[in-house]
C-alpha cells in the first residue's frame, strides 16, 4: 500500500469542483487501485489524505484522469506544488462509502 497527505493552499471550493470533475471522468468504473480518499478543510486550505493499492496506480491516475479533471473543472494548476508527506500504511478500514453532501 501507498499513502500521502497533501496540504493544499486552496479554496475549499477548488476541492469540491475537481472532486466533481474526477468523478465525471471516471464515471461508475471508480478509480482503480484506491481505497481511502479523505478531504477536509483548514484554516490554510485543504488537506487531501489518500490509500492506494500501491504508487504505480496513483502515478497512473495522476497522468490520465487528474489532467483531465483539472481541465473540465478550469482550476488553475500553476504555482509551486503544495506540500506532500507520503507514508506507509500498517492498517486500513473502510466498512462504506460517506459523502458529506449527501442528504442525511
Amino acid at each position: 500500500m501507498y499513502g500521502y497527505t497533501m496540504h493544499v493552499p486552496a479554496p475549499a471550493d477548488a476541492y469540491r469542483a475537481l472532486h466533481r470533475a474526477v468523478l465525471d471522468v471516471v464515471g461508475d468504473d471508480g478509480v482503480e487501485g484506491l481505497i481511502l480518499h479523505l478531504a477536509y478543510e483548514t484554516d490554510a486550505g485543504f488537506d487531501l489524505t489518500e490509500v492506494w493499492e500501491s504508487k504505480d496506480q496513483l502515478d497512473a491516475f495522476n497522468a490520465t484522469v487528474f489532467p483531465q479533471a483539472a481541465a473540465r473543472a478550469g482550476v488553475p494548476m500553476e504555482g509551486p506544488p503544495p506540500e506532500t508527506v507520503e507514508f506507509e500504511p500498517i492498517g486500513v478500514m473502510t466498512p462504506r462509502v460517506f459523502d458529506s453532501d449527501a442528504p442525511a
